[in-house]
């Protein structure tokens, strides 16, 4: 049987993204065949394409997160058969058309839940709701801080709060706010605005948890928003790219910038500061990442949460995709129908 899927050979730009066709091979005893139906499209895939994501070597094929079909299972699987549908997050690999996974990190499927609303569940939901619910102790009537509010954890974020009764300032460029407001969200526009000062005008002490995937000095800023007993959860380095690209220089100054926690600093403020990894999460806690991804299929399928899907493009075109990443061209999830 063939396989498609992008291969990336050298690190580079979107060119590199080259469509490739070879055999399928069957799953190891461990695993399971799935025949993908939609991939996400992600940052890390980006950092994978720029040969920078931590862990993974180049040569490789890109893709964090996957829903299709079980066309075949291991010897040793007895939780999947043939015809199940599954989803899971696959770090790599998920630029397929065929593609085996380790069992334990597939997760069933509502038959109902559309491919592409699915998929956004796995890395951008999955984000949003254990950084909310596993990384901060924020509660009904609190308000919360969202950096980069329209995209896709951004929007995850903003429709997760308003599930679980929060309040939410969330940062865009001008031409985005809308779709912060049409959220729930009260937006900031942060070409023109200092979000600190907002946010202190706007709460009485400020917010009880900031999500920041910006780093360096931003992180810093982040973190003069919150409240005493706030969190700040870190979970990225956007700060070190321009256009999609990373550049050392900007790279060296975030990580210069970036701010520095000593215990007794933070318990004089009475604040904390976390960081968060959604593999290690996945691989720490496989029994909460299990649990938490059946919880955002169920408020999928209730209708109380709607995944934005800004674009959608065939895995033979996954450089448009990130062309359009690049460009921040996008508001919500790109998804790759495979």
């Amino acid at each position: 049987m063939k396989n498609e899927r992008i291969f990336i050979s050298h690190k580079g730009g979107p060119s590199v993204l080259k469509l490739i066709s070879d055999e399928v091979s069957p799953p190891r005893p461990d695993e399971i065949l799935i025949r993908v139906r939609a991939a996400g499209v992600s940052f890390a895939d980006v950092m994978v394409r720029e040969g920078i994501y931590p862990g993974v070597k180049l040569p490789v094929t890109p893709g964090y997160d996957v829903v299709g079909e079980v066309e075949s299972v291991g010897d040793e699987v007895r939780n999947f058969r043939k015809g199940d549908r599954v989803a899971a997050m696959t770090v790599v690999g998920g630029y397929s058309r065929y593609l085996s996974v380790p069992a334990k990190h597939a997760v069933p499927v509502p038959e109902a839940l559309e491919s592409g609303a699915a998929v956004s569940m796995v890395l951008n939901y999955l984000t949003a709701f254990q950084m909310i619910k596993r990384c901060t102790h924020a509660v009904a009537g609190d308000t919360i801080l969202v950096h980069g509010a329209a995209g896709g954890v951004g929007t995850a974020l903003l429709q997760l709060a308003s599930v679980e009764g929060l309040k939410a300032f969330g940062t865009a460029s001008g031409g985005k706010l809308h779709m912060v407001e049409q959220l729930g969200g009260v937006p900031i526009d942060y070409t023109k605005e200092d979000f600190v000062a907002r946010v202190r005008r706007d709460t009485r002490d400020g917010v009880a948890a900031a999500f920041d995937f910006v780093a360096g000095a931003h992180a810093k800023r982040s973190y003069q928003a919150l409240r005493s007993t706030g969190t700040l959860v870190c979970y990225g380095a956007f700060g070190v790219t321009t256009n999609g690209h990373v550049q050392p220089m900007k790279a060296l100054m975030t990580l210069l910038r970036d701010p520095s926690f000593k215990p007794i600093g933070l318990l004089g403020d009475n604040k904390g500061c976390v960081g968060y990894n959604t593999r290690m999460w996945r691989d720490s806690r496989p029994e909460m990442y299990a649990a938490d991804l059946g919880t955002l299929f169920a408020l999928l399928k209730e209708g109380r949460i709607a995944p934005i899907i800004g674009a959608r493009f065939p895995l033979q075109n996954a450089a448009d995709a990130h062309e359009l990443l690049n460009r921040r061209g996008v508001t919500g999830k790109i998804v790759l129908d495979c």
